[in-house]
């Protein structure tokens, strides 16, 4: 049942307006790369400004549509017109959660590569990989190959885990907010929004305690040692683990205390 759950989650949040921004972007992606490697003269220089305008607006654009569809999904399923038969479903509450959280991880994860997959595309060159490699020349010499790979890698799980985060705090409010009589929605955001910066905070506080070294030794070397490296990039991946889990785990608490459906 919880494959079925999934299924239909999944099919709502990732629905033809997401292709239809998919496509844009590699439509404009497409462009960008085409003009970019014609001779520029002032003509094309302008309409290259103005493709990677529209270049960064479709990126933006998808993460916020991708977010918006995942919460209204959260709103619409289990406290709108949808939620009288969603309730009636011969499944846990923890099945229908587990289900949205699912597709909505799953979702954003397809975004977040097709965005990625699209800037390389587009800028990828002879010069951006000459660069590429200076920076990871760099990174090799200050530490060594293995530690550089780790970088990249707990780079990429960082910016990941942060979009899950801010999906996870929006979930949060959704649950928290609504299991009021009144303004609902009013309470959902600013909850939400609350929990997000809360974490935001404490994990930039956190990270510049414990990294009081930081400044001395990027003047004096031009990179953080390595201790100084591992400490910060752990504690920011344990800080937002415990802070997914917290909403994740909260969240169906809430939910299963009951459900106030409009």
């Amino acid at each position: 049942m919880l494959t079925k759950l999934f299924k239909n989650d999944f099919a709502w949040i990732f629905n033809k307006a997401m292709w239809i921004y998919y496509l844009v972007l590699i439509l404009v992606t497409i462009s960008v790369k085409i003009v970019e490697n014609v001779k520029q003269n002032l003509f094309l220089v302008m309409v290259d400004k103005v493709l990677v305008g529209i270049f960064i607006s479709c990126c933006i654009s998808i993460l916020i549509t991708c977010f918006m569809r995942i919460w209204v999904r959260f709103i619409t399923n289990l406290y709108k017109d949808e939620s009288y038969l969603t309730h009636t479903l011969p499944v846990t509450k923890n099945q229908i959660f587990n289900a949205k959280v699912l597709a909505s991880i799953i979702t954003l994860i397809i975004s977040l590569l097709v965005i990625v997959a699209c800037v390389a595309f587009a800028y990828l060159n002879e010069n951006t990989f000459e660069e590429l490699r200076v920076m990871y020349d760099s990174l090799v010499h200050a530490y060594n190959g293995v530690i550089a790979v780790i970088f990249v890698i707990g780079l990429v799980l960082l910016i990941i885990l942060e979009m899950i985060n801010l999906m996870m705090a929006g979930i949060f409010g959704i649950i928290a907010g609504h299991r009021s009589n009144n303004y609902r929605m009013i309470k959902s955001i600013f909850i939400g929004i609350a929990c997000y910066f809360a974490v935001a905070i404490i994990i930039v506080s956190t990270v510049n305690i414990i990294s009081e070294n930081l400044l001395n030794e990027v003047v004096t070397n031009g990179f953080p040692g390595i201790k100084t490296l591992s400490t910060m990039g752990l504690t920011s991946l344990a800080l937002y683990i415990i802070s997914i889990l917290f909403f994740y785990f909260n969240s169906k608490r809430i939910l299963n205390k009951g459900v106030n459906v409009e």
